[in-house]
Order: C-alpha cells, then sequence, then structure tokens
C-alpha cells in the first residue's frame, strides 16, 4: 500500500486503521489514567463518559480524515462541540487546562504509535507514515484549540458572573442590607468576609480618565476604573453616580495604612471607619459625610485638592463639629463677639494668639516661636485679649468653648508685606 500522488491516502487506509481502533480506546484511557495523575481515578459519572466520549469521537473522526472513499471533505463542527465542552467541563472541575492538554499528548503518542505499526503492517510506505503523521499531529493540535476555547470561555463567564456578584456584594453593604443576604451572596462569589472592613468612596471626577464615562456601559466603566486602584480585583465594590464604593477588609492591619495611601495616591478617596462588616454601610455614611465636609471647607487642615487622601479616623473631632455647622456658628458668634468691630487684620490676630494661648496654657515663650514674633509682641497681644475678653477667660466652660470654635475655624493667614516688621498690635 503505497501513499497516492498529491498526498491522499490510499483507499483502503481507513479499513486498516479501523480494525485497530476496535481495540485502542480502552489502551488509550488506560494510558492516559497512569501518566495523568489527575485522571488517576475510576471513570465513572458524567466525568468518565466525557472522556470515554472524547476518546471514541476523536477516533472515530480521525477516521474521516483518512479515508478517501468519502463523498466530501469531512465535518468535524460536530467533534468540536465535544471538545469545547471537555474545556469548560475541566475549568469547572478546577483543573488546569494543561491537565487535560497533557492527556491529549499521552494519548496521541500511544495512538500514533498503534496506529503507525498498522498502516505499516498494512505497507504504507514511508511518505504515507510521513502523512498520516502529519494529519493526525494537525488534528490533535484541532482539538486542543477546541479545548482551550471551552476553557476560555467558562472562565471568561465565571469572572465575568463573580464580578456582579462582588457588584451586588457592595451595594448591598452600601445599603446596609439583611446580614444573610450578604452572607448568602459572599459564599456565591467565593469571598471570605473579613472580622473588620471599611468603606471607601473614590470620587468620580478623581484624576481616573472619566470624563467619557457617562457616554459608556456601567459594567464596562466600572471595570475600568476598578482597573485603575491597585487594590485586590476580587474586592466588593459598587457605584452610585459617579462615584466608586470600595469595602476593603483587615484595614488596620499590619501595614495596611501605608499599602491603602499607596493604592489610592491622587484619587481624592475618602476612606471610612473599620467595622465589623455587617456594620457597612455605617463606615459608608461616615465616608460619604466627610467628603461633603472636605469639599465644604469645613474640615480645618484638610486641602481641598483632588488628589489627596482623607481618612476618617485621622479628623474625628472635626467631623464632630462638622456635624451641625449652624450650631458650631451660634457658638462662635457667642465667643468671639468680643472681637467684634476690629478691623480684619488685627482680629486674625488676635484670633491665632488666643488658640495658641489655649493651646499651650499660656506659655508666651512657645507662642512666640510658633507665630515667630517677639515675645513682646505676644504680651501685648494677650493684655488686648484680657481687656477684650475679660474675666470669661478664667472660665474653664468659656475656654474649652473658645478653643473649640477656633478649632474648627481654617486658621486665619498672617499678613505678610514686603519689609514689613512686626509690631505690637
Amino acid at each position: 500500500m503505497q501513499t497516492v500522488p498529491g498526498g491522499q491516502f490510499p483507499s483502503d487506509l481507513a479499513d486498516v486503521l479501523r480494525l485497530e481502533l476496535m481495540s485502542l480506546g480502552d489502551d488509550l484511557i488506560a494510558a492516559i489514567a497512569r501518566e495523568v495523575p489527575a485522571y488517576a481515578r475510576p471513570l465513572e459519572g458524567s466525568f468518565g463518559r466525557g472522556v470515554r466520549q472524547g476518546v471514541e469521537e476523536a477516533l472515530l473522526r480521525f477516521l474521516t480524515v483518512v479515508d478517501t472513499n468519502s463523498p466530501g471533505p469531512p465535518d468535524l463542527a460536530a467533534s468540536r462541540e465535544v471538545y469545547v465542552r471537555l474545556g469548560r467541563g475541566e475549568f469547572r472541575a478546577g483543573r488546569s487546562l494543561d491537565t487535560l492538554l497533557g492527556a491529549y499528548r499521552v494519548g496521541a503518542r500511544v495512538a500514533w504509535r498503534r496506529l503507525a505499526d498498522a498502516a505499516r503492517r498494512g505497507g504504507l510506505d514511508a511518505d504515507g507514515l510521513v502523512s498520516l503523521a502529519e494529519t493526525m499531529f494537525a488534528y490533535i493540535d484541532g482539538i486542543s484549540g477546541a479545548t482551550a476555547e471551552g476553557y476560555a470561555l467558562a472562565q471568561s463567564r465565571a469572572a465575568s458572573e463573580r464580578g456582579r456578584l462582588w457588584d451586588r456584594l457592595g451595594e448591598l453593604m452600601l445599603a446596609g442590607g439583611n446580614p444573610a443576604t450578604i452572607e448568602q451572596t459572599a459564599r456565591a462569589a467565593s469571598y471570605r468576609l473579613p472580622d473588620s472592613l471599611a468603606a471607601i468612596i473614590v470620587p468620580g471626577s478623581a484624576g481616573t480618565g472619566t470624563g467619557t464615562d457617562h457616554d459608556r456601559d456601567g459594567d464596562e466603566r466600572v471595570d475600568d476604573r476598578i482597573g485603575c486602584l491597585a487594590l485586590p480585583p476580587d474586592t466588593p465594590r459598587a457605584i452610585k453616580g459617579d462615584d466608586i464604593w470600595i469595602f476593603v477588609g483587615d484595614p488596620t492591619g499590619p501595614g495596611r495604612r501605608k499599602w491603602l495611601e499607596r493604592a489610592l495616591v491622587g484619587l481624592g478617596a475618602v476612606v471610612g471607619p473599620a467595622v465589623p462588616w455587617p456594620e457597612a454601610s455605617a463606615s459608608a455614611a461616615r465616608a460619604a459625610f466627610a467628603r461633603n465636609a472636605r469639599d465644604r471647607g469645613e474640615l480645618p487642615g484638610v486641602p481641598e485638592c483632588p488628589g489627596g487622601s482623607l481618612f476618617t479616623d485621622d479628623h474625628l473631632a472635626q467631623l464632630l463639629l462638622a456635624r451641625d455647622p449652624v450650631l458650631l456658628a451660634d457658638l462662635a458668634s457667642l465667643r468671639l463677639a468680643p472681637l467684634d468691630g476690629l478691623p480684619v487684620r488685627v482680629r486674625a490676630r488676635l484670633a491665632e494668639t488666643l488658640l495658641l494661648w489655649l493651646r499651650l496654657r499660656g506659655q508666651r515663650a512657645r507662642i512666640a516661636a510658633e507665630l515667630q514674633v517677639h515675645p513682646q509682641t505676644i504680651r501685648y497681644r494677650l493684655n488686648q485679649l484680657r481687656t477684650l475678653f475679660g474675666e470669661s477667660l478664667d472660665d474653664p466652660d468659656v475656654r474649652f468653648e473658645l478653643e473649640l470654635v477656633l478649632r474648627a475655624s481654617p486658621r486665619p493667614p498672617m499678613p505678610t508685606q514686603a519689609g514689613h516688621r512686626d509690631a505690637p498690635v
């Protein structure tokens, strides 16, 4: 039996190989089970049926490739779906794609050895054997490609489903959802609820290139903007308006503060307090309040720049004062009334000096050093304050309220003029 010119196989080759295939299937399965540890178990249930079907389909379809008596080219679409399904099954079983591709390689080696012997006994010459080998291994490549496609499809769908579940988990945490529902969603997303977490808000306008976000699909927008953050991908998240909400576990653990600072750099993020996970919405509420207070300029000492991150635990007193700005304004109006009517610059100087006098418990030398002025100037200002406020400065409650309102207001700027010398005013 010689190869027909033009590379076509002899007409009786398929019959010769068909006889060999009758006993080849079991040998292939035995070799795979022996050489691929993941398959070294009884071929039972859907797993066993899948392996046997894959082997039988591969052998039968291969015959159609070498059968020159076939009326037309072989239709391999049906068998391709078998291998796409096998690839999907491997992913769902939690095995690596390399495991199945390794089984294909073992099967191809055993099959080639048996089929080549059969073809040689049937009289196929050397050129024919070369053509048979090329055809067989090209066929195995096609099977491998279909399997890889199925594996990738299952992987993509699983990632998409996990992403939806992480989004749902973030939405539930943000809204204060039922803890049982949160636990159920976390299990479905393969997410271990941490003992504590912190809500983080990333404003939509913070350096993430969101100018065209409104024109794009919501899921794509989430993926793009989450991808800008140096945070684990399996982080519960939610989108509310233009803002991204993220819920990070164990925010107070060793090194976590510095890690968060690096991950959020330049985003203008606000980090809520660490709370038990059922209280995630409380952490989010404080972060939202802090973000709004910062944007209104109600947190002295906190820059209103879009890129700086704000950790709410660093500003608890300021956040407390910002809770009722009207009440704070009334208290400031009452306690600072003695400064009314003074020129703006004088009022600013005296207010700043009064705050330092309260903070430093009257230590004039330290106040002078802090303000970088002569101690005589501080004595003059304190005499002015004593004249304006009178005996009220000796009342501990008044001093407390004065310090409260002065701390809650931005520090008054000192006037700076070219050639200016500090004078006792």
